[in-house]
């Protein structure tokens, strides 16, 4: 970041780094990740977590993070401190880097530009992780279907039923089982519900075998308007 962004008094000569040695360099032994290349740094929507292998340690002057798997210390100046501090895996880079622009009064542009490289160094040194955005799953209503009330059921003893379709002329023969989903469809009903009311009904009668008799009911009677599927 440009001088002008960075926080009075900070010691560091960069915003991240090894713990420097007493001449304020890097130490030497430690390996430390290659930059991303150019062109890969984080898009501003992008959404970062400190890794739960990073503990970090405040200190007047700056902080310094400690990578317990890699046993690696990553010095922080305060003004990175600061940009970590503000990561919680919900804000985008994008709203840190606004907070921090309204907060040190520079251009929101300039500020932005340095959150990303920031963001890519620390993800390089493996101090903070990148957070996939959390879409919440829409759970659908099953759907429902109801009997139309203009379908007459005239029922012929005890072999079943016949349907007839005024609007369309048409008639359906259901036997036994129909008929008794045909009974369920009084209300709007689940194919869960239907298959529950025909277990009550028929006793001994395998859970399988029934959610087969209700899928076919339905899509025989479905394309001829005998019953429809309610719209919630």
């Amino acid at each position: 970041m440009n001088d002008t962004f960075r926080s009075p008094g900070l010691p560091a000569h960069h915003l991240c780094g090894e713990r420097p040695n007493q001449n304020g360099l890097p130490p030497d032994g430690l390996d430390r990740p290659a930059l991303p290349a150019a062109g890969s740094l984080p898009e501003e929507g992008s959404r970062f977590v400190v890794r739960n292998e990073v503990a970090i340690e405040d200190f007047d002057d700056g902080s310094l993070a400690l990578l317990c798997e890699q046993l690696q210390l990553v010095q922080l100046n305060l003004l990175a401190r600061d940009i970590v501090g503000r990561l919680d895996g919900r804000r985008t880079l994008l709203q840190v880097a606004t907070a921090l622009a309204d907060a040190y009064g520079q251009p929101l542009e300039q500020v932005l530009q340095d959150v990303r490289d920031l963001m890519a160094d620390l993800q390089a040194q493996g101090v903070v992780e990148h957070r996939e955005e959390e879409r919440e799953v829409e759970m659908s209503e099953p759907k429902r279907y109801l009997r139309n009330p203009d379908v007459s059921c005239r029922v012929e003893g005890p072999d079943g039923a016949l349907l007839f379709n005024p609007d369309t002329d048409d008639t359906m023969v259901l036997n036994l089982t129909g008929l008794v989903i045909w009974e369920a469809l009084d209300r709007p009903c689940t194919p869960d519900e239907i298959i529950a009311r025909l277990l009550e009904r028929c006793d001994g009668v395998p859970a399988d075998g029934v959610a087969g008799d209700v899928a076919e009911f339905l899509n025989a009677l479905l394309p001829g308007g005998f019953v429809g599927e309610v719209i919630q």
